[in-house]
């Protein structure tokens, strides 16, 4: 399985997670933000599309002229920077078979790790890293909504299995690094922090375990009115039990 790390240096390169970057020959490209809006575009759906749905897309409000006229300037811009980044046909258009985007490397990986497939140390260290960052951070597009939504979910599952992975193989401190991660995507998931409460259980930090349990507790509850599952309540139960009747000295 490959590392999740950037895209090698000698291919052209698109970084959607965590911001936007296009890279060529180890360099940083520069690109006026209509050419990233298609680059973007065409990065997270990774597929070729018709030229009319891109400039649906991003200029919606356009009149379908104006739209096509501002692809075409965009398009322009990107093969200025380099030709082998676009693939443009009469009606539709792509990124180029050679180009890398870190989003179609970690969106296979994370569906490695859910699927429960064989993963090595490194790849999830790095897998880890680009599932930590958003999608496309501070854009304002309306046809993001629901790949964002998809990335965010994938995200948690996939951070969820690394957290239990890396429990697993007796590396606690990056496993509660990697459930907090998850926690932070979406705080009340009980499935991360789950994952949580299971890495401190293994590292033998059953006070901490339960201090967590504790404070997400009170914030399932100030949030939705809920509690916490008995599934989740089952992590700690033995611990707590064995805590009880402990003497006090």
């Amino acid at each position: 399985m490959t590392t999740a790390a950037l895209p090698t240096a000698a291919r052209p390169s698109i970084t959607v997670l965590g911001g936007f970057s296009v890279h060529v020959a180890q360099r940083t490209i520069p690109m006026p933000r209509n050419a990233q809006r298609v680059l973007g575009f065409l990065a997270v759906s990774g597929v070729e599309q018709l030229r009319d749905t891109v400039a649906d897309h991003l200029w919606p409000a356009a009149v379908p002229e104006r739209a096509m006229s501002n692809l075409r300037t965009a398009l322009w811009r990107v093969r200025q920077a380099d030709p082998r980044i676009i693939r443009a046909g009469r009606d539709s258009i792509g990124l180029n078979e050679e180009v890398e985007t870190d989003y179609e490397l970690i969106t296979s990986q994370a569906r490695r790790i859910i699927a429960e497939l064989p993963v090595d140390d490194q790849a999830i260290s790095g897998a880890a890293r680009l599932l930590e960052a958003d999608l496309l951070p501070g854009w304002d597009e309306e046809w993001l909504l629901l790949d964002r939504e998809r990335h965010r979910q994938l995200r948690i599952h996939a951070l969820e299995r690394l957290s239990e992975l890396l429990t697993s193989r007796g590396h606690y401190g990056r496993a509660i690094d990697v459930a907090c991660a998850a926690i932070r995507v979406e705080p009340l998931h009980e499935s991360a922090h789950a994952a949580l409460i299971a890495a401190h259980m293994a590292e033998g930090n059953p006070t901490e375990a339960i201090r967590h349990f504790r404070a997400y507790e009170r914030l399932l509850d100030a949030e939705a009115g809920l509690q916490p599952s008995q599934r989740l309540n089952a992590l700690l139960v033995p611990k707590q039990a064995e805590t009880s009747r402990t003497p006090r000295g």
